[in-house]
């Protein structure tokens, strides 16, 4: 576990792992918001089915992908969330805190665009 980051820090991070994010992804990253909060929710981890004490959740995408219709029906935005405690619990030393942070919020885009978590290792894997 690190010594911290503050929230201000920790959203310009978010930022920076945005900003890393293909020019070709983020114009079709549309309606969506994306926020920093300190932990999940007890009912978003009860609706994934996680254990606060046994499951470590960094990031969160919620909403319905582009790959299954996006938003054509609604008006209100997606969300993705990244989690600062969890992202900082599991960084052994501050250095790994950009490159943890840029990961989840490609793996949650990753998800805004219809991809599961297998065919995001896939893909991680051919990079």
């Amino acid at each position: 576990m690190t010594a911290g980051m503050n929230q201000r820090d920790f959203e310009k991070l978010v930022e920076e792992g945005i900003d890393q994010i293909p020019e070709r992804f983020l114009e079709k990253l549309k309606n969506v918001a994306v926020m920093v909060e300190d932990e999940p929710s007890d009912e978003q981890l009860r609706d994934l089915g996680m254990n606060k004490e046994e499951d470590t959740l960094l990031g969160l995408y919620e909403g319905v992908s582009n790959l299954e219709g996006g938003h054509t029906h609604r008006d209100f935005p997606d969300r993705i969330t990244i989690f600062r405690l969890p992202i900082l619990e599991i960084a052994e030393r501050d250095g790994d805190i950009p490159t943890i942070v840029a990961d989840t919020v490609r793996h949650e885009i990753a998800h805004h665009f219809g991809m599961d978590d297998y065919d995001i290792e896939q893909a991680e894997k051919s990079s």
